[in-house]
């Protein structure tokens, strides 16, 4: 039997008293589901709003400065009689937004310049042990503990379907016993006869390992057993610096994200034998000692599942908010330190810190890397403060870089030390946080370092690549190329032109009438040959994005739209132009496919993992915006001026995209970075369409997309009817555009902070209905007369709501779509927008010419209730962790989870 190395039977003995290990600390633990308000202010812990009467005026106050007040002065311009101070109110609200988006860029310039659009590099791969291990024995029979609630309550589930056949099929035999409370896992591993076992294993949560190791500690027997854990909790920590994402994947990813390929790292680590003797950490606090075998948290590290509990209804995404609340508020600890170095020397000193932590792994949990010079056998503890002297843009750009370890290298925000011992004291009484279990201190804190104490079961991988990290630490060989924001510009520069020349005619119908002497639904036609022909086009431009590259199909498709802009204006615009410039137009739209098919193609190709989402989504606002400035540039200009202006404007970019847009960066953005060869593209595409998920999340996207296309492309003459100019129905454009670059980006960085697509795309989808339900009793009930002011609010609610659907379905097709191209995965996402687009053009342009105005609005409004349904049936593969892929026995290429 494989005993806990460095372990002595019996108990301790402190101040003449016999303490086991974690044995009785339920005088000390602290449920955060139920703390009287008497504990809270003994502890000194503040409720979520306490202290933050100063930060919650100075966020009212910018809210209303630049927010709710501009909108307000704009609108009320529209109604005020002398036209000088119809001016006044316009170009003061104008001045307001701008004065106060200005301060907030520059208040927050760190933030948005460190912490956003140029990370750090990640700092430098460090194996997890620093010992090679030579020792091997033969696992027969495994003592194994699960937790029922764990794995989002599918433990069982998972034991029984994966974990235990898996074991079972290599000669392992298992004893299962289920945890019944918060403790049980410890008083197993106490209490249960451990004779003829190998080792003990945990399923669920680093709480339950936590436990298990406690519990064998405190056996009086002297009993020991190898240890090993099969993670499903919310955090999973040990796990993920024993696996090391960031060496696998470039970025940190959920346990959930990659389950099946988890779970059977895990068996493997069981089956295998291989035996790592790892440190441990002895916590001493209130003459009782327990040992940790991750980290110890202090301050706002160990105050956040307190915080935080009211917020359970937000799941994980509670932890971000209150995090980033936590940082606003700045609340600094005074304490006095004494730390032990491994030489025997020692230092005191007086510090002030927001938060600490103490421990031996990486992880803070799997997509945090906090501490990435950590080694779990190297006989030191990492002693880690955040600064209370950083300012608030310095803490919330050291918060975005912590998922890749990028933070240690801000000596202002994060300082860290390797130690033997510290001992904290504190003013008052506190809270404090030793592998997720929440305890309280009298003021004092002793730690100190257990050096193999504890025999771990750790894969191959992890055994061969262990070396001190003096010696192992190096950079990784991928990363991002610093030209990449200039390829998104050059990107977004074609892509706009092509969606003014697509929206252009829209706005000023009756000129265009007029001026071509042509009807109604050829100007309609204009717009809606986009939506006919992209289908054609689309997947030969899937084919150049995905075989040939960004390069050459930004180049194909720049040309189209350039030589589509020269035949608009060959010759002036009147009655005998008029098929010259519908040939225009189908040039322009047979290009379309090559840029709004980008996006995801884009990000993958040139941003490292932890930036994909971001320049999805930058992508995906330039077209928006294009069409915005589409809606803009004929009312101030006119026609024929207009169709200069896009000739200048496509060649231009095409000029940019040809001199300089590189074929590929200098290394690739990723370890899994793929270029996809002609073979395959007819079996990948075979694979997609027999994706199930992949079905249910077009069918949302193209519900949502066509039915915001045919309201941008028809938006002058569904609010004709009821009063609005065409100048009203600009400003409804430059609303929807501002609100969807405000949307795109705040749902951007949710997903990227929580890694959950179908939350988000469901709350989008959800707020598309509210939007266009008001939008609709607006323009039937109100009309001009009162209704211009909500119908602005619900234009710009539908901008905010919609245009995140586009960045984020992209991502989420492609997680459940690979191996397929990201350039085929979304033109088939943009495909079916198109359909439906041109369907319900058609539709709500008859209906419109019939006089059924508010018939048309209802129709373009039902559509999003149809999408809120499909995303509702998506299923992100990551959550099935027993089903086979949909078309696993009908594709040669099934897909599988990115």
């Amino acid at each position: 039997m494989a005993l806990l190395a460095g372990a002595k039977p019996g108990h301790v003995e402190l101040a003449g008293v016999k303490q086991w290990w974690g044995t009785d600390i339920s005088e000390i633990s602290v449920d955060v589901t139920n703390v009287e308000e008497d504990t809270r202010q003994r502890l000194g812990v503040p409720a979520c709003c306490d202290r933050s009467g100063g930060l919650m005026i100075r966020c009212c106050t910018c809210l209303v400065l630049g927010v709710v007040l501009p909108p307000i002065l704009i609108s009320a311009g529209s109604d005020i009689g002398t036209e000088v101070w119809r001016e006044v109110a316009t170009v003061t609200g104008l001045v307001l937004f701008t004065l106060s988006l200005a301060y907030c860029c520059c208040s927050m310039r760190r933030t948005c310049c460190e912490g956003i659009f140029n990370l750090p590099e990640p700092a430098p791969l460090v194996p997890p042990l620093s010992k090679s291990n030579q020792k091997v024995i033969a696992v027969k029979r495994v003592l194994l503990i699960y937790n029922p609630n764990a794995g989002k309550r599918q433990a069982e589930s998972i034991l029984n379907n994966v974990v235990l056949p898996g074991l079972q099929q290599r000669g392992i035999q298992c004893d299962v016993v289920p945890t019944e409370r918060v403790g049980h896992a410890r008083e197993i591993g106490m209490t249960r006869d451990l004779t003829g076992y190998d080792a003990a294993v945990s399923l669920g949560g680093d709480g339950t390992f936590h436990e298990l190791v406690n519990g064998i500690l405190s056996r009086k027997d002297g009993q020991r057993l190898a240890v090993s854990l099969i993670p499903l909790g919310s955090g999973n920590g040990l796990a993920a610096t024993l696996r090391q994402n960031m060496q696998r994947r470039g970025e940190e990813v959920s346990v959930w994200s990659e389950l099946d390929a988890v779970l059977q790292w895990s068996i493997e680590r069981i089956a295998g034998g291989r035996l790592a003797a790892v440190d441990l950490l002895e916590v001493e606090v209130m003459n009782k000692r327990l040992a940790a075998v991750m980290q110890v948290y202090v301050g706002l590290l160990a105050e956040l599942d307190l915080v935080a509990e009211p917020l359970r209804w937000m799941g994980p995404a509670r932890f971000d908010v209150t995090s980033v609340w936590m940082i606003l508020r700045k609340q600094a600890h005074l304490v006095d330190c004494k730390l032990t170095y491994a030489d025997g020397t020692t230092s005191s000193s007086n510090m002030s810190c927001i938060g600490a932590s103490i421990g031996l792994c990486q992880h803070f949990d799997d997509k945090l890397r906090a501490v990435p010079q950590a080694q779990l056998d190297d006989g030191l503890l990492e002693f880690s403060t955040i600064s209370s002297d950083a300012s608030v843009d310095q803490l919330m750009a050291g918060f975005l870089k912590l998922a890749h370890g990028a933070h240690t290298e801000d000596e202002v925000v994060w300082s860290s030390k390797q130690v033997t011992a510290v001992e904290l004291r504190f003013e008052r009484p506190g809270l404090f946080n030793v592998d997720g279990e929440i305890l309280e201190h009298d003021g004092v804190l002793r730690l100190r370092v257990l050096p193999g104490m504890m025999n771990m079961l750790v894969g191959k991988e992890e055994s061969e690549s262990a070396a001190p990290a003096a010696e192992s630490a190096q950079a990784a060989q991928w990363g991002a190329d610093k030209q990449r924001w200039r390829m998104l510009g050059l990107y977004a520069l074609g892509c706009m032109a092509n969606q003014a020349m697509w929206i252009g005619f829209a706005p000023i119908e009756a000129e265009v009438i007029h001026t071509f002497d042509a009807s109604s639904t050829w100007v309609n036609l204009l717009s809606l040959v986009f939506m006919i022909v992209y289908l054609p086009a689309n997947f030969p431009a899937s084919y150049a994005m995905d075989v040939l590259g960004c390069r050459h199909a930004l180049i194909i498709g720049g040309s189209l739209q350039t030589l589509g802009a020269v035949l608009r204006c060959v010759k002036p615009v009147g009655p005998g132009s008029v098929n010259m410039v519908m040939a225009g137009q189908v040039l322009a739209a047979i290009g379309q496919p090559f840029f709004t098919d980008m996006p995801p193609k884009i990000a993958v190709d040139w941003f490292p993992p932890y930036q994909r989402v971001i320049a999805d989504t930058i992508a995906s606002l330039s077209m928006p915006i294009g069409a915005a400035i589409g809606f803009i540039l004929p009312t101030g200009l006119g026609l024929q001026n207009m169709l200069y202006a896009h000739l200048c404007w496509s060649s231009a970019a095409l000029f940019l995209i040809i001199v300089f847009f590189r074929s590929e960066p200098t290394r690739p953005p990723s370890p899994v970075s793929s270029h996809h060869a002609g073979k395959s593209f007819a079996k990948e595409l075979k694979a997609a369409l027999c994706n199930g998920r992949l079905w249910c999340l077009i069918a949302s996207f193209a519900c949502s997309l066509g039915s915001f296309n045919t309201m941008s492309t028809l938006a002058a003459q569904l609010v004709g009817p009821f009063g609005f100019d065409a100048d009203a129905a600009s400003a409804f454009g430059v609303a929807t555009t501002l609100g969807g670059v405000i949307g795109a980006a705040l749902m951007s960085v949710m997903v990227g902070l929580t890694g959950k697509h179908k939350p988000v795309l469901v709350t989008c989808c959800i707020a598309c209905v509210v939007f266009s339900a008001l939008a609709t009793l607006t323009v039937v009930y109100l009309g001009n007369s009162r209704g211009f002011e909500l119908l602005l609010v619900a234009f710009a609610g539908l901008g905010f709501s919609a245009t995140p659907l586009m960045p984020i379905s992209f991502e989420a097709a492609v997680a459940v779509g690979h191996p397929t191209g990201e350039g085929t995965l979304a033109g088939l996402c943009m495909s079916g927008g198109q359909v439906l687009g041109i369907t319900q053009t058609l539709i709500i342009g008859e209906l419109l010419q019939r006089k059924e105005a508010t018939t048309a609005w209802i129709l373009s409004g039902g559509l999003f209730l149809v999408a809120l349904v499909a995303v509702l049936l998506f299923q992100p593969k990551q959550e099935a962790f027993n089903q086979q892929d949909e078309c696993e026995s009908s594709c040669d290429e099934p897909s599988s989870v990115a």
